[in-house]
């Protein structure tokens, strides 16, 4: 009887060393994954230091008055800020900057909208586009900056040639402060209306076509079944397609700068194209960090605003 409680005892402290001896491993094992998964992260995550780092150390130069040439740089708050509210240089970049976003986002979305709805058919010219719409995007701004440029000079470019065979006159384009804006948003929806036509398509593709089927039986039309059923469904493709192209809206510099540098006068000089004036040309860094936060405060207002949105419309279509 002894003989069996020994043993039974042997085989439980056995048994529970082995226990032990497998949690010890695990605990082991799943140290090395954290290391492994620390040793992954971290390189994203010096990165993303190095952007905040970046960022913080521009709003501290947006508070002094730091200059070239100059040896000393002094904290002075707000004074900058103070200063660009008080010129109507720098409203005038506010609305330049704004009129172009807005105008060019929402431009975007209903070409964008249209061409995917072309996608979806199976007509030749939609079988034509497809393979070719994403080369606007794969470009390089500055390059379609430039292409642009010599397509819309007033004397020799194609566009007003175009424009001569429908009977219309030489147009100003570029050259001009009332047709400037105009000309630009044109290059920019050219570039980027591509990426809101993929992402609608995609959205359109996501629609069960049983759906449609129904409402085709229920004796809807086309276009009641696009404007009662599928636009709805697509609107938060739409909505997150517009969040990205509003940030890099409010942000673009290349084709703006690469067309009209600002011009003329000031019709295009949009918040980042006169803080790169103010900081490289008339080396006032300080000022020009000023301007690029305000443009950051204007990007973030806009953003959330819209992610809002996008979120108020996906809990509808839920």
């Amino acid at each position: 009887m002894d003989f069996q409680r020994s043993d039974a005892i042997v085989t439980l402290q056995s048994s529970t060393g082995q226990l032990a001896s497998s949690k010890d491993e695990a605990v082991t094992v799943e140290s090395r994954l954290d290391w492994w998964s620390i040793a992954a992260l971290a390189p994203a995550i010096t990165i993303l230091l190095g952007f905040l780092l970046l960022f913080f150390y521009g709003v501290f130069q947006s508070l002094t008055d730091l200059k070239f040439g100059r040896p000393q740089v002094h904290f002075i708050g707000l004074d900058n800020y103070a200063a660009l509210i008080k010129t109507g240089d720098f409203w005038n970049s506010v609305r330049a900057t704004l009129v172009y976003a807005g105008s060019a986002v929402l431009a975007q979305a209903v070409f964008g909208l249209v061409l995917a709805k072309l996608f979806a058919t199976e007509v030749i010219l939609a079988r034509v586009m497809r393979p070719v719409i994403l080369l606007p995007l794969v470009l390089p701004p500055m390059s379609v900056a430039l292409m642009w440029t010599t397509m819309m000079d007033p004397q020799n470019g194609i566009m007003n040639y175009l424009l001569s065979l429908a009977g219309i006159g030489r147009f100003a384009w570029i050259s001009d402060p009332n047709t400037a804006m105009f000309s630009l948003v044109v290059i920019d929806v050219w570039t980027y209306t591509p990426f809101f036509a993929l992402i609608t398509f995609a959205g359109l593709q996501g629609i069960n076509e049983e759906v449609r089927e129904a409402a085709r039986v229920n004796g809807a039309k086309a276009w009641a079944t696009f404007w009662h059923i599928e636009l709805p469904l697509i609107a938060p493709y739409i909505l997150i397609a517009a969040v990205f192209r509003l940030i890099e809206s409010l942000n673009q510099f290349d084709i703006i700068f690469g067309t009209t540098q600002g011009g003329p006068g000031n019709s295009t000089s949009v918040l980042s194209v006169r803080a790169y004036i103010t900081a490289f040309q008339n080396l006032a860094f300080g000022r020009g960090a000023a301007l690029m936060v305000v443009n950051w405060m204007i990007v973030l207002i806009g953003t959330v605003a819209m992610v809002k949105l996008w979120r108020f419309v996906r809990q509808r279509v839920s």
